[in-house]
């Protein structure tokens, strides 16, 4: 009778465990994937820095976007090490243990933490950001131009106010307190064109903390000290349906303010999320770009 008890004592703490650990993968701030590559870890003006390498060759370095993880850029990073690059996916504080040099960290401060990796580095290097991404790039390559040779941005917002809608969903995409389906519809509103499928990652991966830490970072620096991307050539890639960063509030303005620096390219049935919706089409055009500079 004792051994029946037991076991089903046993029993009950699996399937409680079980449901626990369902729940937790459920949440929003529970990890998307691993990163692809070879983690590193770097010590640095009291930053604990987090890295991900793969491939070999010229290198590029990867900022995700607000309180999303480098294993956004999974697939993009495979495809441009298979054809000869040196790829570097960069944690943001917060993830994966990443820490930045400062408590409450200015956009200027995580530049200097990402130029403390670059100074590592033999050569210089492009970088790429997603989204937030995309100031934190521009930002790194205005603080330390000599080991920026190039600056590819995705959904390149930073200088106009978010739509109240849009902004509204990207909230709510972090928010545990709602059910699966209403942070879905969040999601695909603020990230995915129409008809394009929210992949199961895109539903966790939003580490809250780290994007406000991150929001608060781009406020407490004037936009004017990074928005050129220190005049390096740029690639700037927008979806046409983004809600986040539409193109008349983006690419559109950086196109017209610095037309020998920019190319700019739309990409047409791709909202914010950019990377998961139409892969080819977006690692195609950053391999043609990466070719000619």
């Amino acid at each position: 009778m004792l051994r029946w008890s037991i076991l089903g004592v046993l029993a009950l703490v699996f399937l409680v465990t079980g449901f626990v650990l369902m729940t937790y993968h459920d949440l929003p701030g529970a990890t998307a994937r691993e990163p692809v590559g070879e983690r590193q870890d770097l010590d640095a003006g009291g930053a604990h820095i987090v890295t991900f390498h793969l491939g070999d060759g010229p290198e590029i370095v990867m900022f995700a976007s607000a309180g999303r993880e480098a294993s956004d850029f999974n697939e993009l990073a495979g495809t441009l090490a298979a054809v000869g690059y040196s790829v570097t996916l960069f944690e943001a504080p917060g993830i994966n243990g990443a820490t930045a040099s400062a408590a409450e960290p200015s956009l200027d401060d995580l530049a200097d933490d990402a130029g403390r990796y670059l100074a590592t580095r033999e050569a210089p290097v492009v970088v790429l950001g997603h989204a937030f991404g995309n100031r934190l790039a521009r930002a790194v390559a205005a603080r330390h131009p000599e080991r920026v040779r190039g600056v590819i941005l995705l959904a390149a917002g930073g200088l106009i106010p978010i739509e109240p809608e849009a902004a509204l969903a990207l909230r709510n995409s972090f928010d545990p307190k709602l059910t699966r389906a209403e942070r879905e519809a969040a999601v695909r509103y603020g990230f995915f064109a129409e008809g394009n499928p929210v992949p199961d990652h895109w539903m966790r991966g939003w580490h809250a903390a780290t994007g406000q830490m991150q929001g608060a970072a781009t406020r407490a620096t004037d936009s004017a000290t990074w928005w050129d991307g220190g005049g390096k050539p740029m690639l700037v890639i927008a979806g046409l349906q983004d809600t986040i960063a539409p193109p008349a509030d983006t690419i559109d303005l950086l196109e017209a303010a610095y037309p020998d620096q920019v190319t700019a390219v739309r990409i047409d049935g791709a909202g914010h999320a950019l990377l998961p919706e139409l892969p080819e089409r977006v690692s195609g055009t950053v391999i043609a770009w990466l070719a000619g500079l």
